[in-house]
């Protein structure tokens, strides 16, 4: 394909051929998930055997060793061209996974809960567990969840509803943001690691939508879950954004713009098909708007991939990862656009039997509008956001 992005690492590039296979391997089942509504479960058993899902474990414990969100996010735009549905869910596996990993090597990291961090990058290593990152709640803000984990004699004890849980359906452990009372009787923000068979646990099945109907995102109730205190642990004040904070929300929602660039390839691959076998007046003309559209995303990609790495790789102070979140929201908007746009135009392109609702363009076109409403954050939010990042000083923020 003209122009595509290619991963920097060895890693990487491994992870995106293993994702090149597999977009050929499930497009033509996400036709049927998409009538039926189905999670795309065969598709991550395929993925577990051929070791995708353990792309961004350590090489110490059984995975890739993918470290660069660049080549994550590149690996989710091929697998996203062949079905968008199972490449948000994959990302949002490896993105946990990724922070997980991050996470076990932070400098300061309380003994037992960094064993406990080890041991869930063993089984991930082996593919033995897939990861559900269950942040979003209704009513609730990025980072002043609802969602309370309260502190017992035995651990904590954990109530509260998720919403938009990808991969609920097969999940085996949920990644939780929540709030845990501080010792100073001011709320603390918190993170838990909880297993799909804790008690108190359940997925209710709500995932009906637009499009990404694959995905099964359902919501994620825990009803006084019990949780040991290794497996929660306690950050910063409440609702205040910290590097750390920022640097956990990079990591598991960059590289899902992946699946808007993959949608935008597949969208202008087909109508480019479809000129070579019949060329129209015009057709010239709208292939290379579909040709701009993508070196926009694929520019605005591969630059805020590559500037998160380098910026990842070392200490960040609380200014400077904000300006790396704006950095990511002009992303997300230029992506979530060229989205929308492509399959707009290829639909304009191929003509009126890509308004069937059984063609592969129909999909396309719904599965792009769902890059708006995924936070962090609204359009109307994140031009807000990247503004107060424009007027702050570097360093300073927002």
């Amino acid at each position: 394909m003209n122009g595509e992005l290619a991963p920097l690492s060895a890693a990487g590039e491994k992870l995106a051929g293993l994702a090149h296979r597999h977009a050929a391997e499930f497009e033509p089942a996400a036709a049927r998930h998409d009538v039926e509504n189905s999670f795309v479960a065969e598709n991550v058993e395929a993925m577990r055997a051929s070791r995708f899902l353990a792309g961004t474990v350590p090489e110490s414990f059984g995975g890739l060793g993918v470290r660069s969100l660049h080549d994550l996010a590149v690996a989710v735009s091929r697998l996203a061209r062949g079905c968008p549905a199972t490449a948000l869910s994959a990302n949002m596996h490896l993105g946990a996974a990724l922070l997980l990993a991050r996470s076990a090597d932070a400098a300061g990291l309380d003994p037992a809960h960094q064993r406990g961090l080890r041991g869930l990058l063993m089984l991930l290593g082996r593919c033995r567990l897939v990861l559900s990152h269950a942040g979003t709640e209704p009513g609730a803000s990025l980072f002043a969840p609802a969602t309370e984990a309260v502190p017992g004699p035995d651990g904590y004890r954990v109530t509260g509803r998720k919403s938009f849980a990808t991969n609920a359906e097969v999940a085996d452990v949920f990644t939780v943001f929540l709030r845990v009372p501080g010792a100073d009787g001011e709320p603390r923000a918190g993170t838990a690691m909880i297993r799909r068979d804790t008690p108190g646990l359940r997925v209710e099945r709500t995932w009906d939508a637009l499009g990404m109907r694959g995905t099964g995102s359902h919501d994620v109730v825990f009803d006084g879950c019990p949780v040991p205190a290794d497996a929660v642990r306690v950050r910063g004040r409440l609702g205040v954004a910290s590097a750390e904070e920022w640097i956990g929300v990079l990591a598991v929602n960059y590289p899902m713009l992946g699946a808007y660039l993959g949608i935008a390839e597949a969208a202008a691959e087909r109508a480019r098909q479809t000129v070579r076998a019949r060329a129209r007046p015009g057709s010239a003309e709208q292939l290379a708007e579909l040709r701009l559209l993508l070196t926009g995303a694929r520019s605005a990609l591969s630059r805020t991939g590559q500037l998160l790495d380098e910026h990842l790789a070392g200490p960040l102070g609380d200014g400077e990862a904000e300006q790396l979140m704006a950095e990511f929201q002009c992303a997300k908007l230029i992506l979530n656009r060229a989205a929308v746009d492509s399959a707009d135009l290829a639909m304009a392109v191929v003509g009126g039997r890509s308004y069937r609702s059984g063609d592969p363009l129909s999909r396309l076109y719904r599965d792009a509008r769902a890059g708006g409403f995924m936070q962090p954050f609204s359009p109307g939010e994140a031009r807000a956001f990247i503004g107060a990042a424009a007027l702050a000083d570097p360093g300073e923020k927002c």
